[in-house]
């Protein structure tokens, strides 16, 4: 079956490439590979990169992907050096978004974003290691986004720096931290925060006259052209409906019918003949860019894999199954193992230009959740 051999793609391949080029000796990360799978020197680094590395090596080595030992030493490493680099290098509680190699902040914004990611690599290395230090930064990270990134219309600021157009990625990212957190400690304070952005995503993502995931948004949360809010993800629909079935697990709150229709709705507006999402389209299904990236063909993935379990439906099954042959052919099937194809045109010709690491978090969660349908009791 494919998804095996998806799950042992992750394990043998991906994964110990990575532990091998994932950081340099001094436990920075890097931000890419070239095509030739060495080290991008010449990229700045994003603080999000760096925590999504910590996070599929923290996870990795309590899923039994990955030695434990020398994953969780990696992961560890890795966190020790951003927390020198990025946190209140200027004195202001916080985690900047991106610096070079030398540690120069090149951008001193708190972003929530970013800061979701480092509450996501925070928990699973908490899971990891059951080290106190980490549930001491989680803590530092929710102050500084309840103090300096409170929305003034709901919801929480992108960022310090105030900018528009409201978008929901980072309210998503973090309402999977907080589902995270709550997994990991069992604090009913993550649950809460995690039902306030469920809330969210019912009055305000979704948009209720047309059934869409709405990306963008004006400042009081207006759905408007000036704000692009006619650009729509299709990824990030099939995204959500991983998440609510993630919150139902932990709530019982009823998220069917969102699913069902998210991914409905995602596979008539962004499935290209090819049978891979669409990175960007408007509500008529018309393509808003000529890519469709790796990254939502795991989140299709990870949707059809949650929605058999939730459902008993052998046909998704079935379809993860055949979503993966087509991964491992194109996407997964390049000339170095344990790397990527990142983004192909319409055309089905490649146009990555690097090896994102940042795409590794995308990769390492279906294995996650294939490993988790085995385990579920039959329906």
């Amino acid at each position: 079956m494919s998804l095996q051999r998806y799950v042992e793609w992750v394990a043998a391949q991906a994964l110990p490439l990575w532990a091998e080029k994932v950081c340099d000796d001094t436990g920075l990360f890097w931000e890419a590979l070239t095509l030739d799978g060495q080290p991008l020197r010449s990229a700045d680094l994003r603080l999000r990169t760096g925590m999504r590395q910590i996070y599929v090596f923290a996870h990795a080595a309590t899923l039994g992907l990955a030695p434990p030992g020398p994953s969780i030493a990696l992961a560890q490493r890795m966190m020790d050096r951003l927390r020198s680099i990025a946190w209140a290098p200027d004195g202001r509680k916080g985690w900047v978004a991106r610096f070079d190699r030398s540690g120069t902040v090149l951008d001193s914004r708190h972003d929530l974003y970013d800061h979701a990611f480092v509450l996501h690599a925070l928990g699973y290395l908490y899971q990891a290691t059951r080290d106190e230090r980490y549930r001491t930064w989680i803590d530092e990270t929710l102050h500084v986004i309840d103090e300096g990134m409170a929305g003034l219309h709901g919801g929480w600021a992108e960022s310090t720096m105030g900018e528009l157009p409201r978008r929901q990625n980072p309210h998503m990212h973090f309402f999977e931290a907080n589902l995270a957190l709550y997994e990991t400690t069992g604090e009913a304070r993550h649950l809460a925060r995690a039902g306030e952005l469920f809330g969210l995503f019912r009055s305000r993502f979704i948009d209720q006259s047309t059934g869409v995931l709405r990306e963008f948004f004006g400042p009081q949360w207006q759905v408007d052209g000036a704000y692009r809010s006619e650009r729509l993800d299709p990824g990030h629909m099939m995204e959500w409906v991983w998440l609510l079935r993630r919150f139902e697990r932990s709530t019982g709150r009823y998220v069917s019918g969102h699913c069902s229709a998210l991914m409905q709705t995602a596979l008539a507006i962004g499935r290209h003949e090819s049978g891979f999402l669409i990175d960007e389209v408007d509500i008529s299904g018309q393509p808003l860019s000529d890519s469709r990236r790796l990254w939502p063909q795991t989140e299709y993935l990870k949707a059809l894999l949650v929605q058999s379990t939730a459902t008993g439906r052998q046909d998704l099954l079935d379809e993860a199954d055949a979503l993966v042959q087509r991964l491992l052919a194109t996407y997964l099937g390049g000339p170095i193992k344990g790397c990527w194809q990142d983004q192909f045109r319409l055309s089905g010709t490649s146009s990555a230009t690097t090896i994102p690491a940042s795409s590794l978090y995308h990769l390492i969660v279906p294995a996650a959740e294939i490993l988790l349908a085995r385990a579920a009791p039959q329906r």
